[in-house]
């Protein structure tokens, strides 16, 4: 695991580079740099894997994984893994109390990305690759151009929704207000490197 505290002009200028529509959007980092998960893991609440439909990552039990290429997996896998978690599609990102959503993104070769909304609406969070936590406040703050040979996540293609109660009884709510726990941690240790720093209009 390695964990990095990078200058906010360091983020800025990757992050801004990777994802255009960030530049017009009001955002904060949450979390250092981190590669010891990714974004799917990061949806499903786990920071202490990688999770991915294929033969050589974790993924959920007993659910399809591809033979293919890494980044050639379909839509169905990834709702079928999150089904296990207490998800169900749903048709509207709008935030519902007593609910907590995901939105999946893709392009034109499969699933690239998944974000998680805020237990209390308060924007979506994605974890960027190997990089930072990142609070936007729509999920299109990270969408982007459907090539595959960009760095963009595509579109959001799928949105599903669970209960507070699934995701109490998923361990779910534990680990991520955890990690909540432990990023504020972080920022006590490292005073110099302050989320309000992150602020970006």
């Amino acid at each position: 695991m390695t964990v990095q505290f990078r200058s906010a002009a360091e983020v800025l200028a990757q992050l801004s580079q990777y994802h255009p529509n960030l530049a017009r959007a009001t955002w904060h980092v949450s979390s250092p740099s981190d590669d010891s998960y990714q974004c799917i893991a990061w949806a499903a609440g786990f920071t202490d894997r990688k999770a991915w439909p294929h033969e050589d990552s974790w993924w959920f039990p007993n659910c399809s994984r591809s033979d293919t290429m890494p980044e050639e997996v379909p839509l169905d896998f990834f709702v079928e893994g999150f089904v296990t978690l207490g998800y169900r599609p749903c048709d509207s990102k709008k935030f519902e109390f007593g609910y907590q959503k995901v939105v999946i993104y893709a392009n034109e070769l499969g699933v690239t990305h998944m974000a998680r909304q805020h237990f209390l609406g308060h924007g979506w969070l994605s974890k960027l690759g190997d990089y930072e936590d990142i609070v936007h406040p729509e999920p299109e703050g990270v969408a982007g151009d459907m090539s595959p040979l960009s760095y963009h996540y595509g579109e959001v293609v799928q949105i599903l929704k669970r209960s507070w109660w699934s995701a109490a009884k998923n361990l779910s709510l534990f680990r991520c207000f955890r990690r909540a726990f432990a990023h504020w941690l972080l920022r006590l240790l490292h005073p110099s490197w302050n989320r309000s720093r992150w602020n970006v209009v």
